[in-house]
């Protein structure tokens, strides 16, 4: 039996994923946005396929998109896997999110500053 490596579960959603590379040790930084549907998502990362070849280590900038209107995931991850299909044509990524302090953005909820008061709050 195979040991499960995951941290997280994950779920086959079918998202729309903007992607461009960051950084790399191989090539040089991409401005441009790339479109793709992911694979599978999980807390700590997703999967998608790619038209482009990216290897282990590289950090991509993703934005994650549901419905084309809300936001799920804006920040960077890193390359996990990167495996070109049998026909040639596309590469199936694993990405690995970035953690929590380099992220750039994460899509919710902003965290509150100050404590609620509700002396002034009324009861019926």
């Amino acid at each position: 039996m195979i040991k499960e490596r995951r941290c997280c579960s994950r779920a086959t959603r079918i998202l729309s994923i903007e992607y461009r590379l960051y950084k790399s040790r191989h090539q040089h930084n991409d401005p441009n946005w790339h479109l793709s549907t992911t694979e599978d998502v999980s807390a700590a990362g997703l999967s998608f396929y790619s038209d482009y070849e990216y290897r282990p280590g590289d950090i991509l900038d993703v934005r994650v998109v549901m419905s084309g209107l809300l936001e799920v995931f804006k920040g960077q991850g890193t390359v996990a896997r990167s495996e070109q299909k049998r026909l040639g044509a596309c590469y199936f990524v694993a990405l690995r999110f970035a953690s929590r302090s380099s992220r750039t953005t994460h899509a919710s909820r902003p965290k509150r500053t100050t404590k609620r008061s509700y002396s002034a709050t009324k009861r019926i």
